[in-house]
């Protein structure tokens, strides 16, 4: 038997320092041949200008495995549906184990892996913080920097004045950060030392003139050709990391543009991030290089963070139990 995993399960299973050390240890475990992915799928949803996509991927030394869902209609995302499920398996037997309702978890998955990035490629003494974007993804985007990272100040820039005064409140209240909204991108990047483009822009929004020697970017928005946050010139200035080296390579529409234009080549990516995390490529390597994580999100930070809350559930007792009729009931997955 398995069982649903709710929001409200998630929630208070797994924070931020949780997810940090999931993600890094998935992203270690797939750079160390430890885990696999599985070729990602993207199908579009006639007539609704959405997609569909599937990613799955296999976490031998969790014993576990399993895939995602998600459904991405843009104006349609309402605050009590299910857009993104997880489901997980145990490796040994092949059961189902867990459906996880994985709203929360893709924002806090996604925000870690940036905090894991920010880690190996950011500036120890990073203490600025320019974000440029303020909906949902952007404050797990912020949380995990600032969990990172002893930020002192924050510029917030959004379309929408009142997400960008919101989102700086609750870095105020959250992390005594003096934080205050901007009117534009190139207020909220000029003299950051850490910078989080986290949009859903259809043309670059970041200027490469704006970054000060030694800036750690993230730049998380643009997973489709479509979309665009960075401008060309940035892939030129400095490191370049990658979640996944292909996916980015495949999706980002502004790195597309770049190599297009001749401003770089594929090469451009140096490391993937689970690269860094196995010690197999160095991070930073001085304090001035403006380094750069493009991240379109990988199966592996799922699979992961959906096995540690699945492994929490059964500790604590979280969760509805699910099964077919006649399913023999395991209250515990075997170590």
């Amino acid at each position: 038997m398995a069982v649903f995993l709710s929001e409200s399960d998630a929630k208070s299973a797994i924070k931020m320092p949780e997810a940090l050390a999931t993600v890094e240890a998935g992203f270690r475990d797939y750079a160390l041949g430890q885990a696999t992915l599985l070729p990602r799928i993207s199908h579009p949803l006639p007539g609704t200008g959405g997609i569909f996509r599937i990613l799955a991927a296999t976490l031998p030394i969790q014993k576990m495995f399993g895939l995602k869902t998600l459904t991405g209609i843009p104006g349609t995302r309402l605050e009590n549906e299910i857009y993104f499920v997880i489901l997980l398996f145990e490796m040994g037997g092949g059961a189902l184990r867990a459906v996880v309702s994985a709203n929360y978890l893709t924002g806090l998955r996604t925000g870690a892996a940036s905090g894991v990035a920010a880690k190996y490629l950011a500036r120890e003494d990073a203490s600025t913080l320019g974000v440029v974007g303020a909906g949902r993804q952007a404050w797990y985007q912020a949380e995990a920097l600032a969990t990172i990272r002893e930020i002192r100040s924050a510029k917030v820039c959004s379309r929408d004045k009142r997400n960008a005064e919101a989102l700086a409140l609750r870095l105020r209240q959250s992390f005594s950060i003096d934080a205050v909204a901007v009117e534009s991108a190139e207020e909220a990047v000029r003299g950051s030392s850490l910078v989080i483009a986290a949009t859903t822009a259809s043309s670059p929004v970041i200027e490469a003139a704006w970054l000060k020697p030694g800036t750690h970017v993230s730049s998380i928005g643009a997973n489709s050709r479509t979309k665009r946050e960075l401008d060309a010139a940035c892939f030129a200035l400095g490191c370049v990391v990658a979640d996944s080296r292909d996916q980015v390579l495949d999706e980002c529409g502004d790195l597309r543009d770049a190599i297009d234009a001749g401003v770089v080549g594929p090469e451009v990516i140096s490391a993937e991030l689970g690269e860094l995390a196995a010690s197999l490529k160095p991070g930073r390597t001085s304090q001035d290089e403006i380094t750069i994580f493009k991240s379109v999100g990988v199966a592996h930070q799922d699979i992961a963070v959906a096995a540690s809350l699945f492994e929490v559930s059964q500790r604590s007792g979280l969760g509805t139990s699910v099964g077919s009729d006649g399913a023999n009931l395991h209250t515990r997955v075997s170590p």
